[in-house]
């Protein structure tokens, strides 16, 4: 469901979202419409006016986490949530968040170790391995899900502990088509036996086949009630916050070179 189907109806911050956002013909390939949301950042007043959209909706929920999406969630979560009171959890790619070192493949671990070379008057020695570790005290483990991409797969992994057990918890991102991205976030919160309130995303797209097992859509500017044709495709009745609909953009696509979706890979 987009948010003009949902009490923003003709509200005049959805315009100036909408023209904040650009649209970028066939990047990264032939048929992708691109949604660049930079120009959306650049753009003061547009940016404020999405986050307190947001704010606005999740202020008296009783939310303590708003987990974000690498990468473009961090650009959301963050500023929704310090301005409700609470705690962001970042859920990114594959090996970036740190890990206690037991955890460690042997490839990363070589990434850690410094060969150091010890010499004397007479000829240098054997190479002395020196294990480097910085602030061990901060890693931890890490949970994984993968998820299907138009063109592959692909993982978001998150700390285990950074969510507590019936803490109620969003999701940020800034676009959604398929849903995977989304499926698998909301898979690790669970796991970790959070409640998962809703998502929220900046731009949708109503006529995008969704993956089964996810949610209904909230979208923010809307040409019509399409609220009944998500409720069909998604299996599970939890809401998706969107502020932007795109599904002329996608249409467009589908009528230029390869089709496609509009682009959300953060690769």
């Amino acid at each position: 469901m987009f948010a003009a189907e949902n009490g923003l109806k003709g509200d005049p911050r959805l315009q100036g979202i909408s023209e904040a956002i650009r649209v970028v013909p066939h990047f990264p390939k032939p048929g992708i419409m691109f949604q660049d949301i930079t120009t959306l950042l650049l753009d003061h007043k547009a940016f404020k006016d999405t986050v307190d959209i947001f704010v606005d909706r999740y202020r008296d929920m009783g939310i303590s986490v708003v987990a974000g999406v690498e990468a473009r969630g961090f650009m959301f979560g963050p500023a929704i949530a310090l301005a409700i009171g609470a705690k962001f959890v970042p859920l990114r790619k594959p090996r970036k968040l740190p890990v206690h070192i037991n955890s460690l493949l042997a490839g990363q671990l070589m990434r850690c170790v410094a060969f150091i070379p010890l010499c004397s008057s007479r000829r240098p020695s054997k190479n002395l391995v020196v294990i480097v570790l910085q602030n061990p005290e901060y890693a931890g483990e890490v949970i994984a899900e993968s998820y299907e991409l138009e063109y592959g797969t692909d993982c978001l992994e998150m700390h285990v502990g950074a969510v507590e057990p019936g803490e109620r918890a969003i999701v940020i991102d800034d676009l959604v088509a398929t849903g995977g991205t989304l499926s698998a976030a909301i898979r690790l919160l669970e796991r970790m036996e959070a409640e998962v309130v809703e998502c929220a995303c900046v731009i949708g797209l109503r006529e995008v086949k969704v993956v089964a097992c996810l949610l209904l859509v909230f979208c923010v500017d809307s040409a019509g009630s399409t609220a009944s044709h998500f409720i069909s495709l998604w299996s599970h009745a939890r809401l998706i916050v969107v502020v932007k609909d795109r599904s002329f953009e996608y249409e467009h696509a589908q009528a230029g070179a390869g089709g496609g979706l509009a682009e959300k890979d953060d690769a």
